[in-house]
């Protein structure tokens, strides 16, 4: 739309009675010159409610009205007055003379009348105008603000000679100010008891008076109030939210005022209010999408936080809203959400120091997971992984050492037996057992014998080891380590002096002969410890 554009808009009603517009826009008490008969505008009763509703189906009932931006504001004025015979105070009665609100078809509008001016600009020449100059009739009407798109008035709609060419001009089809006033805000500066009018024997005409006479009139303007954004907000209500999930923020805002830009707002609770996105509207709605993540107790948009830690079991609000950069603000659309901490996986049993210890430690337990997520158990023996498993909630499990891990265990130095159990959403716990391992005996033996063709006849041992006094070790090889009952023979001695052993044995009931040694100490009264460092040998 531009300026002077025509636009049909809104029905006048009386009394709750829809009037036709007038197609005879001037007094209707006598015929003025050009004119073939009297005018046909509308005359007031008193006590009658004056309204513009609604735009009527029919086009006889649609008011006509010219658009003009001023000074940024784009006004409708009614290209003629629609009601004859009101006072001013009347229509200011009705809120009708500096502005009320009303809405028509789903828009709303100020509606009011033009200002006119206190008083003539030339003193006693109503043909000069009005004054001040900065008046809206003189600046829009008469076109002295030079509007492009508004008619300027000749010479001859200005001139004191009222006549068919008057009635015919351009200008006053256009505006239709000819033999009728129109009502103005102003009261007269020389008569407070009288209010200034516009028109009726020239465009540029000014004059003043009061009463309810047929060739008075009411011309009716709207100013386009800035129309607030709407919002769609396709939020769920009152979601769940657990470690991990995800609050979409979706939806669209509209505004009517093409060219307006518009941003979408959100907060959490009272919290900081925050941009979702911005676009200038251009009659497609603006959508809008952002995803928060709660984590850790807190919503976060991507790495930034975007709350405080929030509670459990409480409702808490998303607030979402649209703002316009006229000042227009939309309904502010809320959603109820409520979090569900995450919690890690929970291990029966405390945490227990099993003190000084000689056997394998075993330890029975069981693992649950609050909010029913996936979980893997792992065991570690200081920090070492013994065995990593996915977890079965409620399941009885056993954490127990290796024996080849179990040897290798420093005694007398503590140890830590440990239970881990993570969640799918990386939280974790765990169960410790703290033990100090004490060996009187170590005993060990070849994991696998050695195969020979024939019986071993002799056999060398070298020992590395530190046995204190008090202690004791036996050391005993065979030959024939594949049967079920070995027959072993000591060779302590031999070892103890580096020295080779002659096998006694010459039987075996197994398939193959072989050769093992095996090694028992015994710490005694010894206050020291054992050390074995290592062992070699040969065998013929």
């Amino acid at each position: 739309m531009a300026n002077g554009d025509l636009i049909k808009l809104g029905t006048l009603y009386l009394g709750g009675v829809k009037q036709a517009r007038p197609t005879r826009p001037w007094r209707g008490d006598s015929i003025p010159p050009g004119a073939s008969a009297k005018g046909d505008i509308p005359s007031y009763s008193a006590g009658q409610t004056i309204e513009i509703r609604n735009t009527d189906a029919s086009d006889a009932y649609k008011v006509q009205w010219r658009e003009a931006t001023v000074d940024g504001k784009k006004l409708l004025l009614c290209d003629r007055n629609i009601l004859a015979g009101v006072e001013w105070s009347e229509l200011n009665a009705q809120g009708l003379i500096f502005g009320k609100t009303i809405t028509i078809d789903g828009k709303q509008y100020n509606l009011r009348v033009l200002t006119g001016g206190t008083t003539y600009r030339v003193s006693g020449d109503g043909y000069s105008g009005g004054a001040p100059i900065s008046n809206e009739w003189d600046r829009i009407i008469t076109n002295e603000g030079n509007f492009s798109g508004l008619p300027k008035p000749s010479s001859s709609d200005l001139d004191t000679t009222q006549d068919a060419v008057d009635l015919n001009s351009h200008h006053n089809t256009f505006w239709n100010w000819y033999d009728i006033y129109s009502l103005c805000q102003e009261k007269y500066d020389q008569d407070s008891a009288t209010r200034s009018m516009r028109g009726f024997n020239s465009a540029r005409f000014y004059s003043w008076g009061s009463g309810m006479h047929t060739f008075i009139g009411w011309r009716p303007v709207l100013e386009i109030l800035n129309a607030v954004p709407t919002l769609t907000l396709s939020t769920q209500n009152n979601v769940i939210l657990s470690e991990g999930s995800v609050l979409p923020i979706t939806g669209s805002a509209s505004d009517t005022d093409n060219g307006d830009v518009v941003t979408v707002k959100y907060k959490i609770n009272s919290g900081t209010i925050r941009n979702i996105t911005s676009g200038v509207v251009n009659g497609t709605p603006l959508s809008f999408a952002k995803n928060l993540t709660f984590s850790n107790k807190r919503l976060r948009d991507g790495t930034t936080e975007v709350t405080v830690d929030l509670a459990e079991n409480v409702d808490h609000t998303l607030t979402v809203w649209a703002e316009d950069d006229k000042g227009g603000k939309s309904t502010e659309v809320t959603r109820k959400f409520r979090v569900i901490h995450n919690r890690p996986p929970v291990i029966s049993g405390t945490n227990e120091d099993l003190g000084t210890i000689q056997a394998i430690p075993s330890k029975t337990y069981t693992v649950t997971e609050p909010e029913g997520d996936a979980f893997t158990v792992t065991e570690k023996i200081d920090g070492k992984v013994m065995r990593s498993f996915t977890g079965v909630a409620g399941q009885e499990n056993t954490i127990t050492i290796p024996h080849d891990m179990w040897i290798r265990l420093q005694p007398v130095a503590q140890h830590t037996l440990s239970i881990e159990a993570t969640d799918s959403k990386g939280m974790t716990s765990s169960r410790t057992y703290t033990f100090v391992r004490q060996e009187t005996k170590l005993e060990f033996k070849l994991k696998n014998p050695f195969v020979t063709d024939i019986a071993a006849k002799r056999i060398l041992v070298t020992l590395d080891a530190v046995v204190p006094n008090g202690a004791t070790m036996k050391i005993e090889a065979c030959n024939n380590a594949f049967d079920a009952s070995p027959a072993w023979e000591d060779i302590t001695n031999h070892v103890r002096f580096n020295r080779g052993f002659l096998f006694t044995n010459t039987e075996k009931t197994a398939e193959q002969w072989g050769v093992d040694i095996r090694f028992v100490f015994e710490k005694g009264t010894a206050t020291s410890q054992v050390i074995v460092n290592g062992f070699g040998g040969a065998f013929d």
